[in-house]
């Protein structure tokens, strides 16, 4: 008797999951669950895929800390720039901006793409919004770098210009010192027969009238120009000579040479040319 009643209380059970299963509600709870299995597994399709975006995105940042760091130290230096330094500052700077186009689009089609994704995905936004303000600053960082370095190299060419412009200046009071130092040991003299100086209007005189320097008519081109520190002998090629110009005694005689022409000796330059800087000499 027992076994009957188990058998039938089994077999309304089977009747009643039989019925359960075609019942309206339990399609329904069915077709949720299916739903809600299909948006978890697209949930965790698109949860992959912005994960393996933003670690792309976090380490390209990484390469950008990199760049800015070797960039950041050559803005410090001073100095000028070596060739091997500027071509790695401008393909520093080339990396760098590839990368942040490159992030740039990515964010913008993630951040696009996932707007209306559900609650769990949407929490990774703020990830997103994160990332997106690195991307600003690394740009900001970017064109500070720029002017940095661009100021460091503008001032080296200002610096080379002030050292050039101070070299020429320098160059130039060397040359007026110069030309002032020859100006001040340059003397003229001239020698010659009393008719030829007269002729050159250096000597003026005559018959009945005493023989002078002419020292505000005479031809200057005619004389001779001469370093007075150099130059201290004048051989005058004459037997007989009269000195015609103003110098002081002691400073200079006349010296007889083997053939009998005299040269003329200055023997205190400083003082031989302390009132004038032309010497005449009249030879006979």
């Amino acid at each position: 008797m027992k076994k009957v009643v188990i058998l039938f209380l089994g077999m309304g059970m089977m009747f009643a999951c039989t019925n359960v299963k075609e019942s309206k509600e339990y399609k329904e709870l069915e077709a949720e669950r299916d739903s809600l299995m299909q948006i978890s597994s697209e949930a965790s399709v698109e949860l992959a895929e912005m994960m393996s975006v933003i670690s792309e995105v976090e380490e390209n940042f990484n390469k950008i800390r990199e760049a800015e760091k070797y960039l950041f130290t050559q803005s410090s230096e001073s100095g000028e720039m070596s060739q091997d330094t500027k071509t790695r500052i401008n393909e520093n700077f080339k990396m760098i901006n590839e990368i942040l186009q490159r992030n740039k689009a990515q964010l913008a089609e993630l951040r696009s793409k996932y707007d209306s994704s559900n609650k769990q995905i949407a929490l990774l936004k703020n990830t997103i919004e994160r990332l997106n303000r690195e991307l600003e600053e690394s740009a900001t960082r970017m064109k500070e770098l720029q002017s940095l370095l661009a100021e460091r190299d503008s001032t080296i060419v200002k610096l080379s210009s002030d050292i050039t412009a101070l070299a020429s200046e320098a160059e130039a009071q060397s040359a007026t010192i110069q030309e002032q130092d020859k100006m001040l040991h340059t003397a003229y003299y001239v020698f010659g027969t009393a008719n030829e100086l007269k002729e050159q209007k250096i000597l003026s005189g005559g018959f009945l009238k005493p023989t002078r320097v002419m020292k505000d008519t005479f031809n200057k081109d005619y004389f001779l120009k001469i370093d007075i520190r150099e130059v201290t002998e004048i051989p005058l090629y004459a037997k007989r000579a009269k000195l015609w110009s103003t110098h002081p005694e002691g400073t200079y005689e006349f010296v007889e040479g083997p053939d009998g022409n005299l040269t003329f000796h200055i023997t205190d330059t400083q003082r031989f040319w302390s009132l004038t800087k032309y010497l005449v000499i009249e030879v006979y």
